[in-house]
């Protein structure tokens, strides 16, 4: 198809529209953010282990130096990619705020598997190479303080069901929050393994349905 340009030239519609385009250039925040989803879909395709510099570079459209006017090293490109995930996990945790704590963890347990478990490429894989990273360096520390503030976040929830009095004053809540964490990596590795999703949603409630029995237990 020939059009007419405003210049009055005549451009086949075609080769204008599949032709390549220049890269717009990405600036500040906006270029952190891409370096570190780009990074995100590295983690999931080639392991920690497997991402390169050069391929972040590659993904993104700048060159390997152009990386470090953004990021002082490769291991905070990393963080900066794990801080994506931690930040859905934590938007997530905050979920109906209104709701009692009973109900926030009864929805928490409903929304688990289709906002992480089941986004295979997108959460599961990056989050379970992050979470199995072994060397004690500032990755596995700062995945492991982040951890920690996942946890509290849970505490803290468990508590205030107790200030609510839909939770027990007896409960422990550092248990209870190891037990749902338990559960939660169960639910993604399932998924991972490639199980049957109806066997894995069935044994999955129930086993969650045991966490807030015992809950509920105490109250």
């Amino acid at each position: 198809m020939v059009v007419e340009s405003r210049g009055g030239e005549e451009i086949n519609l075609v080769e204008y529209l599949e032709a390549p385009k220049p890269v717009m250039r990405a600036r500040g925040i906006d270029r952190r953010r891409q370096i570190a989803e780009v990074a995100l879909r590295l983690v999931a395709r080639h392991g920690l282990p497997g991402v390169r510099l050069a391929q972040i570079a590659d993904g993104v459209g700048v060159t390997d130096a152009a990386l470090y006017k953004h990021y002082p090293s490769k291991e905070d490109i990393l963080i900066a990619a794990y801080d994506l995930l931690a930040a859905r996990v934590f938007r997530w945790m905050e979920t109906r705020p209104g709701a009692t704590a009973v109900e926030r963890l009864q929805s928490l347990g409903e929304t688990h598997a289709p906002m992480f478990s089941r986004d295979v490429n997108g959460f599961n894989v990056p989050m379970m190479q992050f979470n199995v990273w072994i060397p004690q360096d500032a990755l596995r520390r700062h995945v492991d303080k982040t951890h920690r503030r996942m946890m509290d976040t849970l505490v803290n929830l468990l508590e205030q069901g107790k200030a609510e009095g839909c939770v027990g004053p007896d409960l422990d809540a550092e248990i209870t929050v190891m037990e749902i964490f338990a559960w939660i990596w169960w639910e993604d590795l399932s998924h991972l393994r490639g199980l049957d999703p109806v066997s894995i949603a069935k044994s999955s409630k129930e086993m969650f349905s045991l966490i807030m029995r015992g809950v509920a237990a105490v109250a």
